[in-house]
Order: structure tokens, then sequence, then C-alpha cells
């Protein structure tokens, strides 16, 4: 599967996450022979034990304690394989065979360390993402890979951490967007004392994700984790322009005592320089992160990307978008059949009467 992935995957480069593995001598027992023998693997192993780490079959007494005797051979007896082939085996009549008899001992390679996952033994693979390559895309390729790839019987391939995380935040989209909207206009409704206005400010969000997704469209940037944190982070952050407009409007209405057209045609102007500061102050602010570069910023970039186009599409469109449905929401919710608009009282100006004086 290593081999594989290295031919193929070309968006990361792939390495074991374990320790580099360790040569060792194996011994495959014949198990017909040893059958025939009325012997078992159990026997070869207690025979290698009492060669290599000794056994205590009894214990002398010495003053007041046992001390153990521990029968072994010299280590000059079992330095190589060849050593090993002539260790004695004996049978239940006494009858004295030889390991090499009834195993094959061989070289090979032992891993380094046993790693399991639910009590199941598995291997692990850790992939570096090239230069470039977006965690979305890589992640694609290596299942592609992976398709084919035939496993023996008993093996089969587990998602990565990231991966699992990966599909875990797509699926709570919904969930998290519906609920950081939810949150902006109960706490909108509960200042306005309304449910009109903060219904106008939330216009601004389809807006801001039409600007993010319009983003990653360009820069084909994949969706994943850190989009999903963006598109979060921009639900809170463009709704404070049309906040300050629809607030802006309704502080003229009150003071003024003028209909609402008349209103947000004069909040509009007003609040276009704090707007406009606050929203460059935060697009340039974001910018270096979008364009990317440095350590780690595969990771950051999908984040700086969907915070600086929904931001900079929201701002430019509820200039011009938000004013409309302030008018056409609210006469929307206020008409009645047969009711009539109510005429708004005209304020008199000290400059106007002074002129008429």
């Amino acid at each position: 599967m290593l081999q594989a992935l290295e031919q193929q995957a070309t968006l990361t480069s792939f390495r074991p996450d374990a320790d580099d593995r360790q040569p060792e001598i194996q011994i495959r027992p014949d198990l017909e022979r040893l059958a025939a023998l009325n012997l078992n693997t159990q026997d070869i192993g207690d025979t290698l034990r009492t060669a290599i780490e000794g056994s205590t079959p009894t214990q002398i007494q010495r003053g007041n304690r046992l001390v153990d005797v521990r029968v072994e051979l010299n280590e000059a007896a079992i330095r190589t394989p060849s050593q090993l082939e002539r260790l004695p085996l004996f049978t239940q009549g006494n009858q004295q065979v030889r390991l090499g008899d009834v195993a094959r001992i061989e070289d090979g390679q032992a891993p380094g360390e046993i790693q399991r996952i639910n009590q199941r033994q598995v291997y692990l693979i850790a992939g570096n993402l090239t230069e470039g390559a977006s965690l979305g895309a890589a992640l694609e390729q290596v299942d592609a890979v992976l398709k084919t790839v035939e496993l023996p019987e008993g093996v089969s391939a587990l998602p990565s951490a990231a991966a699992q995380s990966n599909q875990q935040l797509q699926a709570a989209l919904p969930l998290l967007g519906g609920l950081a909207a939810f949150l902006v206009f109960v706490v909108m409704a509960v200042q306005y004392n309304s449910l009109v206005d903060p219904l106008v400010i939330m216009f601004t969000l389809p807006l801001a994700l039409a600007g993010g997704i319009l983003g990653l469209f360009v820069t084909q940037t994949a969706i994943g984790a850190t989009v999903i944190v963006g598109a979060v982070l921009l639900v809170g952050i463009v709704v404070n322009n049309a906040i300050i407009m629809v607030e802006t409007a309704n502080q003229i209405r009150e003071q003024e005592r003028v209909d609402r057209r008349t209103a947000i045609l004069k909040a509009a102007p007003q609040r276009l320089r704090p707007i406009m500061m606050t929203t460059v102050t935060t697009v340039l602010g974001i910018f270096p992160l979008a364009l990317g570069g440095g350590q780690g910023s595969e990771f950051l970039q999908p984040l700086g990307i969907v915070v600086f186009s929904g931001m900079s599409l929201a701002t430019l469109l509820t200039l011009f978008i938000i004013p409309c449905f302030y008018l056409l929401l609210h006469d929307f919710f206020n008409w009645r059949p047969g009711k009539k608009k109510p005429r708004v009282k005209p304020v008199e100006s000290p400059v106007l009467s002074e002129i008429q004086r």
C-alpha cells in the first residue's frame, strides 16, 4: 500500500508513522513434524527461553532463605542461527531431536512498535501535503489509490483522523451555520424588540455565503474544516454593516419624523464611511492569510479565502440591497387591506420660518 501511494499519489508524500523495523531471527515450526513427535510450539518456546534467559528448575536453601538455581546456556553457544538449530528438544520417550529438524530458522524484520486502534493491530501511514495542495483534494486522491490496491483477507483500510474530522465537520455544517444564524437573529430581535429589522439584517448572510463560495470556486479550493470555520465566522462579521445602516435609519426616522424611504436614503450616505473603513481594515487584515505562504498555510488559507471574498461581496451588495429590503419588508408586514399610509407631520425648519418672515 505504501508503495502504491508513493507511485500514484502526487499531492502528498508518505512515510510509515512508526519506528524503523528491527532485524530479528524468526523461527517457523513445521507443525506436521511437531505433531508426529508429540511436540508443540510451547515446547519450542520453553527450550528457547531456557537457552537464552534461563529457567529455575529448583531452589537451594542457604541459612534462612531460598536461592533460585537458574539454568541457561553460555552466550557463546547461541550467537548464530546455526547454533540455534542445534538446540536439543526432548520428546516423551526422551528421544533427542534438534530444533533445526522441526523448524526453519531465518532472518527477518520485526516492527519497531506495534500500534493498535480499538484493540486491532494497525499500520499507520503519515502524509505531508506538497506545496500548493489542498487537504480535500489529497484525501480524494488517496481514496482513489486505495481502491486500486487489493488487500489480503482480514486486512482493511481505515480513514485517517483528518478525513474523519473533515467528514464530521461537513456533516455538522448545516447545524453549526443554522445555530449561529439563529443566535444572531435572537440577539437582534431582543435588542430591536421587533422581528422585521433583524430579518432585514439577516439578508446579508446569503450575500456573504455567496461571496465565500465564489472565492472558493475561483481559487479552486476544496471545502474542508477551515472553510466551515470561516463560514461560521463570516456569519458574525457581515451583519455589522447592516446593523449600522438599519440602526441609523431608525434613529433618523424617530428624530426627524420622516418616512422610512427618506430615513434610509439619509442613513446610507452617513454610514458609508464607517462601513467602508471597517470593511477595508478587515479585508486587508485577512488578505495575507488568503494569499497563503509559509508553514501551515495550506490549512489556514481556505479560512482566509472565505472571509476575504465573503466580506468583500457582502459589503458591496449590502450598500444597495439592504435599503431595498428595509423598505420592502416593512411595507409587507405593515400592509393591511384598506389601510392608509400614515401621514408624516412636516417638521418646521427655523431657516424657512426666518425667510418667510
